[in-house]
């Protein structure tokens, strides 16, 4: 009786107890920084934003972004949408505190729209915003748990290192028609041409960084090229408006197989593959790095001489890409 209770409670299933509670608000990724960003993120990522930083007109443009723009959409959340929790979309809420907890960050609050019949998942925080994850509902009906959760973790991925504001800056590009367009858009000016083209930059950077994320929370992160083309398969279509169909994982894994026992300077990237397809084969990539292992010590490690550095792993990313050596 009590177990069949526990069943149709979600409320009875929160550990409630003190190591939890300490566990969740103490926890702290401070330990995996190196040189003010974390040891898995892509460092091309790291390096592009700083350079986007510099350049004229992004103050003005981030200013705007992050006091109107970002602050009309969390007040549109708030009024229309469902928040994720243990009775509203358990399911949900349990794989954020999953993908939290194994990224050693605060849980963020979690969206569900369903005012958008489109396929989407993305995620803003700002000075006057606690971090927030939104899906549409269409996610939670048609993707699996791995998928949502390789979905929720790279948008936890996102939060952890600060993509809001260039996320949000790329939606006053005129770039793909299916580019998320938020409810405000503050900022009148032009976006010059320089600031474009770095931004279109970053994203294919930013990528990688938040798809290792994803990885990270993956409970078989040996999965991931076989979940994210089921993904894009199914009609995906990203914050950036991409979408693509016909992805072969089988190929796509053969083919990481085959880059992974090559060195870098051997790496000679099929010519016929998409932009996705080499995203896809420079994240895999990551399997092989020791800072997943730093992550997930629950998948008992490898040898040390089947390894790659962060940095190994970065170079090795950036041929795949088509980027040469990196930023």
């Amino acid at each position: 009786m009590t177990e069949a209770i526990e069943n149709t409670n979600p409320l009875l299933q929160i550990d409630t107890g003190f190591r939890s509670y300490l566990n969740a608000y103490t926890r702290s990724f401070q330990n995996h920084m190196v040189n003010g960003q974390l040891d898995y993120a892509f460092e091309s990522d790291f390096a592009v934003r700083q350079k986007i930083m510099g350049l004229g007109g992004w103050g003005r443009l981030a200013k705007a972004i992050n006091t109107v723009d970002i602050s009309a959409e969390a007040k549109l959340l708030f009024m229309k949408c469902d928040q994720a929790g243990a009775l509203k979309y358990p399911e949900i809420y349990n794989i954020a505190k999953r993908c939290a907890e194994r990224l050693e960050l605060n849980l963020p609050i979690v969206f569900v729209r369903n005012d958008i019949t489109k396929p989407l998942i993305y995620s803003i925080v700002s000075d006057l915003i606690d971090p927030c994850i939104v899906l549409t509902e269409w996610l939670v009906r048609s993707c699996t748990q791995d998928e949502l959760t390789l979905l929720i973790g790279c948008e936890c991925g996102r939060l952890q290192n600060n993509h809001s504001t260039f996320n949000w800056a790329f939606t006053y590009l005129n770039h793909n028609k299916n580019v998320y367009k938020p409810v405000e858009r503050s900022h009148k000016s032009a976006v010059s041409n320089q600031l474009v083209c770095s931004l279109i930059e970053w994203v294919k950077y930013a990528d990688i960084t938040a798809d290792r994320a994803g990885i990270i929370c993956l409970d078989e992160p040996g999965r991931f090229c076989e979940i994210i083309c089921s993904l894009y398969n199914k009609g995906f279509i990203d914050f950036y408006g991409r979408q693509a169909e016909g992805l072969n994982s089988t190929r796509l894994t053969d083919l990481s197989q085959v880059y992974s026992a090559q060195s870098a300077r051997a790496l000679k990237v099929d010519p016929s593959l998409s932009d996705l397809e080499k995203r896809i084969l420079a994240s895999n990539e990551f399997l092989n790095c020791e800072s997943i292992f730093a992550w997930r010590d629950d998948l008992g490690g490898r040898p040390s001489s089947q390894k790659v550095t962060s940095q190994g792993c970065d170079v090795r990313a950036s041929m795949l890409l088509g980027t040469g050596g990196g930023n």
